[in-house]
C-alpha cells in the first residue's frame, strides 16, 4: 500500500482533516459519561467536574504542552489504577508509584479505549481467563495513548501510542519498554490517536491478504474492528464492501465509513442476503462466533478467501470443513501485528490517520473517566446506548 495523500474526509459533523480534529467537549462527566451524538459531543449527567483538556481525569494534573514544568510530576506517591477482581466487577484503587526497569519509559496515560478482545476478561467468558481472578492491576486495556514522563529516547511531554505488553493500560502511570511506544504528532487529536492501535492490526492483516482492487468483500461483524476493515477495504479499492451485523446503529456507521451495502442479520438471513448480491471474493470474519464463520464460508464464491480475524471465546469451534473443501476456499488468520517489525503497522496507521486518508472518529462514541470504568465496561459489553468505542479519559 502506498503512502496516501492528504485529502478532505467526512465524518459526523461535516468535513474535517485527519490532523487536529476538534471534538468539542469530551470530558467524562457523570454516570453516563459523554456521548457523541449526531450534532457533535453531548455532555450528559453533569455531576462531576471535568477540568481542562490534558489535565487528567480528576482535575488538576500537570500541563502537557511540551517540557514538564518543574520536572517530573508527582502524584503524592500514589497512582490510581483499575483492576478486574472478578467477572463483571472492576475496582479502582491506589498503588505506589511504579518503579521501572532499564530500557523502560514512564508514561502518564491520556486516553485508553476498550477493545472487544478486552471484554471476555471483564465477563469471565473467555477460556483463557477462567479461574484467574483477580487479574493483574491495569488489565484489561491495550489501546492506549499517553505522555512521556521520563525515559531514554523520548522527550518529556511527548505524546506516544502505548502498547503495554501485559494489556495493563488502565493506570495513571505505567512503565513500558521503549520498543512498545510509537511517537504521535502533537496536533493529532488524542481520541483519534488511540485508533492508531486497532487500525494497525487491521493493516497488518490487509498486508497479508494482498490486492483487493475491484473485489467484492463481506465484513461479518461491524464492531470497531469490523468497521475499520470496512473503511480500509473501501479505500483500498474494493468494488463492493458489504457490512453485516445484528445491530442497526452499527450498520449506520458502516455506511458512513464507506460500506456499499449493509445487512441487518437481526431482520433477515445474512446467507440469503449475500447470495442475492451474488456472493463475495473475500470474507472477513470479525466476531469470533461460529455463526459468523459459517456465514463467511457460505457467502464466498468458489476459490474465495476467508480471513479469520475475530477471536473465539473457546479454543475449539465448529467448522464446516466439507463445505470449505468443496468450494475450494482458502483461509488466512491474523491476530497480533507481531511478525517482522512489530511497530511497522502502527507507524503506517499513524501516518494514514494523520494524513486524513482515513478518519476513524465516527467510531468514538462514549467517554468515561477512570472512576467510571465499571460503567464503561458494562456499556461496551451490553452494547447499550449506541456504543461503538468507549474511551477512558485520564
Amino acid at each position: 500500500m502506498g503512502r496516501p495523500q492528504v485529502q478532505e474526509v467526512r465524518g459526523r459533523g461535516g468535513p474535517r482533516r485527519g490532523r487536529g480534529t476538534s471534538h468539542g467537549a469530551r470530558r467524562a462527566q457523570g454516570a453516563e459519561g459523554v456521548r457523541r451524538g449526531d450534532k457533535g459531543w453531548e455532555a450528559r449527567d453533569h455531576t462531576r467536574g471535568g477540568g481542562q483538556e490534558g489535565s487528567g481525569g480528576r482535575g488538576g494534573g500537570v500541563p502537557f504542552g511540551g517540557a514538564w514544568a518543574g520536572g517530573r510530576p508527582s502524584l503524592g506517591g500514589k497512582v490510581r489504577v483499575a483492576q478486574i477482581v472478578e467477572p463483571f466487577k472492576v475496582i479502582v484503587k491506589d498503588l505506589p508509584e511504579p518503579i521501572g526497569a532499564p530500557g523502560e519509559v514512564l508514561v502518564r496515560m491520556e486516553r485508553v479505549a476498550l477493545c472487544g478482545s478486552d471484554l471476555p476478561r471483564f465477563s469471565g467468558e473467555g477460556y483463557r481467563f477462567r479461574g484467574k481472578y483477580p487479574l493483574l492491576e491495569g488489565q484489561a486495556a491495550h489501546e492506549c495513548v499517553g505522555r512521556v514522563v521520563e525515559g531514554e529516547g523520548f522527550s518529556p511531554g511527548e505524546r506516544v501510542l502505548v502498547l503495554p505488553p501485559k494489556s495493563n493500560g488502565l493506570s495513571e502511570l505505567l512503565f513500558v519498554p521503549k520498543d512498545k511506544l510509537v511517537p504521535l504528532p502533537e496536533d493529532l487529536d488524542p481520541d483519534v490517536s488511540v485508533m492508531v492501535q486497532p487500525l494497525g492490526t487491521v493493516l497488518h492483516a490487509l498486508k497479508g491478504i494482498g490486492d483487493v482492487l475491484g473485489k467484492d468483500v463481506a465484513v461479518v461483524g461491524q464492531g470497531p474492528m469490523g468497521l475499520l476493515f470496512t473503511a480500509t477495504l473501501r479505500r483500498l479499492g474494493a468494488k463492493r464492501v458489504v457490512g453485516v451485523d445484528l445491530l442497526g446503529y452499527r450498520l449506520k456507521v458502516a455506511r458512513e465509513l464507506g460500506a456499499t451495502d449493509v445487512i441487518d442479520a437481526s431482520r433477515r438471513d445474512p446467507v440469503e442476503a449475500l447470495a442475492e448480491l451474488g456472493g463475495v471474493d473475500l470474507a472477513v470474519e470479525a466476531t469470533g462466533s461460529p455463526e459468523a464463520l459459517e456465514t463467511c464460508i457460505e457467502a464466498l464464491r468458489r476459490g474465495g478467501l476467508l480471513v479469520q480475524f475475530g477471536v473465539p471465546r473457546e479454543p475449539h469451534v465448529p467448522f464446516p470443513l466439507d463445505r470449505f473443501l468443496r468450494k475450494g476456499l482458502r483461509m488466512a488468520g491474523f491476530h497480533l501485528a507481531s511478525a517482522g517489525n512489530p511497530l511497522e503497522p502502527y507507524i503506517l496507521a499513524r501516518d494514514y490517520i494523520a494524513s486524513g486518508w482515513i478518519d476513524p472518529s465516527p467510531l468514538i462514541t462514549h467517554h468515561f473517566d477512570l472512576e467510571q470504568v465499571q460503567r464503561a465496561y458494562e456499556m461496551a459489553y451490553r452494547k447499550k446506548d449506541g456504543v461503538v468505542k468507549a474511551m477512558v479519559v485520564f
